[in-house]
């Protein structure tokens, strides 16, 4: 049988389910590390940096780092040591830092959040239960995660980002009640038939499961438009599912209140599109030129620029259509994933490209202008071009919110719900490998890994390119559907 290492663990505690498909049924395909896991390594390799240890090398798998790291101890373990892997019967782990001060030992578990979150004591505290098991006695339990408040000052100076919070007593306290939970975990993993668990707040708590696929296609097709698709329905839905409603489709006529949600619930049972016009009518009185604005940006764990937070949004990409007039359509983008340092580049090229004059449309704008508010406080020479172009801002999600609902959006007004039921074949689904902005992020990440090859780099930029561009040319189409117009013979193929 597998051993129980820590992430079987938390998988098991997150949902039995999750753990027999990771152990008997994994997924075949490679999932990608997600942004928050890229940060992760970047802060990790930067503690290493910061505090010199021996690192235990994983290249020759679990059993081999587990040999190397009894070595090590065996030998006299170095005062901090990176990643060493321990194994206490079927238990096996893998910790962040172990940290020997004189007679003291600190476990810790370092995490790119900003704080300490609920699910980090049953992982810090299995850690701690397997190394007490190998006779490690450590003392200290600490986790590492980012400090907020922290400002880049000078380059290379990382002092104060971390914040160590010591969790001795809180993981003491833990440690009876997961030494209880092991048993049932074993049997789960050894068990030949897989665990019958109905679809839950588990499928999304802590983390969104990536079998959920695999569990909604095994219990069969379920409501068409479940109730829960209505937007803030923390109480409705509760007390739909109790008066036993589970599609929309079943709820009678009068029997939801809010506006919005009376509204999705008669455009669901009649198919029928809404549309109201005077929630439009400020949109309408807008003259050309006209432009659409979209950015990329890119929260790093670890700062690179002065004056710089953890995780402050850095734009990266920008993408610009513009109409001068009725059927006169031009696009301007901006990627130099190279020059990520060069904000005034990246603003320099969109101040040229955009009119200067004019509404420039975004969607969710505060979005947009708080990017362009940050360069303009960053970039004096042009400080107020960036000012005033953030004053021409106008937001097309809270009229397209008023204004139209189609039924296949399923509560959602985010544009890659709105831009299907406009046109289908600009569904985001089928870009390819970037299609939301975590793809964006982990695009732009690889290209600046310095590990790929020239093939695999034109592959990424124009995936994020195309990405960017469909954001625009959808905004386009849809201040032409809000104000009437003909969305265009090129609406389909109009993108670059």
């Amino acid at each position: 049988m597998a051993w129980l290492t820590k992430s079987y663990f938390l998988s098991g505690l997150q949902c039995p389910k999750r753990l027999w498909f990771e152990v008997h049924a994994p997924l075949e395909d490679r999932v990608p590390p997600s942004v928050a896991q890229l940060n992760g390594r970047a802060l990790e390799q930067l503690l290493q940096q910061l505090k010199p240890g021996v690192l235990v090398a994983h290249s020759q798998g679990l059993p081999a780092a587990i040999a190397e790291t009894r070595r090590l101890l065996q030998q006299g373990a170095p005062a901090i040591l990176y990643q060493p892997a321990f194994r206490a019967g079927k238990l096996a782990v893998i910790a962040d830092v172990l940290h020997a001060r004189g007679a003291s030992t600190s476990l810790m578990e370092v995490k790119s959040a900003t704080g300490v979150k609920p699910e980090y004591l049953p992982d810090l505290g299995f850690q701690t239960l397997v190394l007490r098991r190998c006779g490690i006695d450590v003392d200290r339990l600490l986790l590492a995660h980012i400090n907020a408040q922290f400002v880049l000052q000078r380059f290379g100076d990382y002092e104060g980002l971390l914040s160590e919070q010591d969790l001795t007593s809180e993981i003491e306290a833990l440690l009876p009640q997961i030494e209880e939970s092991i048993p049932a975990l074993e049997q789960i993993m050894a068990a030949a038939e897989m665990p019958r668990i109905a679809m839950g707040a588990q499928c999304t708590r802590p983390h969104t499961c990536p079998f959920m696929a695999r569990c909604k296609a095994q219990q069969g097709p379920g409501a068409d438009y479940p109730v829960e698709l209505l937007p803030r329905g923390g109480k409705i839905v509760p007390a739909l599912r109790a008066e036993g409603y589970s599609d929309l489709l079943q709820v009678p006529s009068g029997r939801l209140k809010g506006v919005v949600h009376q509204r999705i619930h008669e455009a669901t049972l009649s198919g029928q599109v809404y549309f109201d016009v005077a929630a439009t009518q400020a949109l309408r009185r807008c003259s050309y030129p006209l432009a659409y604005l979209d950015f990329e940006t890119i929260g790093l764990a670890v700062p690179e620029f002065l004056g710089t937070h953890p995780y402050e949004p850095w734009p990266f990409q920008w993408s610009l259509h513009v109409e001068e007039s009725a059927g006169q359509l031009r696009h301007a983008e901006y990627l130099a994933p190279e020059r990520l340092a060069d904000l005034a580049g990246l603003a320099g090229a969109l101040l040229r490209a955009v009119p200067e004059s004019g509404a420039v449309f975004a969607y969710n704008a505060s979005f947009e202008k708080g990017v362009l508010l940050r360069m303009a406080d960053r970039i004096p020479e042009q400080a107020n071009a960036l000012r005033e172009l953030a004053a021409r801002l106008i937001d097309l999600l809270p009229v397209t919110r008023a204004a139209y609902y189609h039924r296949d959006m399923r509560g959602s007004w985010s544009i890659k719900a709105v831009l299907p039921t406009l046109v289908p074949a600009l569904d985001y689904g089928m870009l390819g490998e970037v299609q939301e902005g975590d793809g964006a992020q982990r695009a732009l990440l690889e290209l600046r890994s310095g590990l790929v090859s020239a093939a695999r780099r034109a592959v990424l930029e124009q995936a994020l390119r195309r990405y960017c561009e469909r954001d625009t040319w959808a905004l386009v189409l849809l201040r032409r559907f809000l104000c009437g117009q003909p969305l265009g013979a090129d609406a389909a193929g109009g993108q670059a």
